[in-house]
């Protein structure tokens, strides 16, 4: 119960935010302090710094906490792909993108509800798409 509170809460905030990329509706700069804060409250740091790390290492932290590990690799993977959403070229967005593909992967093998695999799997399928 817990833990679909926390996924539905989380799943809110960083759709939300998505939404205005899309619509336009938020500056870049905006949107980097909104993932920051989303990212300090649902996993303890500013998503600035852990964008500034490789996923494995980020993973490596995650896994150190022992503590809703898949749960903060789907948030990180939003992040990821919140970031390639607005990236101002496409090499930096492939990057975020093959950074989000990493978060997702180790996200996906979690006891998630229905909704949120195939939502994971969604994702997953949209990014393999994306020309690398």
């Amino acid at each position: 119960m817990i833990q679909r509170d926390f996924m539905l809460r989380m799943i809110e905030q960083i759709g939300s935010l998505v939404g205005r990329v899309l619509n336009r509706d938020i500056s870049h700069e905006n949107v980097g302090m909104e993932l920051d804060a989303i990212a300090a409250e649902w996993i303890g740091l500013p998503s600035s710094i852990l964008l500034g790390l490789p996923a494995e290492e980020v993973i490596r932290l995650f896994e150190d906490s022992n503590r809703m590990v898949a749960e903060k690799c789907y948030l990180m993977a939003e992040v990821c792909r919140a970031m390639g959403l607005i990236a101002d070229d496409v090499a930096r967005r492939d990057e975020f993108l093959a950074q989000a593909r990493v978060f997702y992967g180790r996200s996906s093998g979690a006891g998630w509800s229905d909704e949120l695999k195939s939502r994971i799997d969604g994702r997953m399928v949209e990014l393999k798409n994306v020309p690398w």
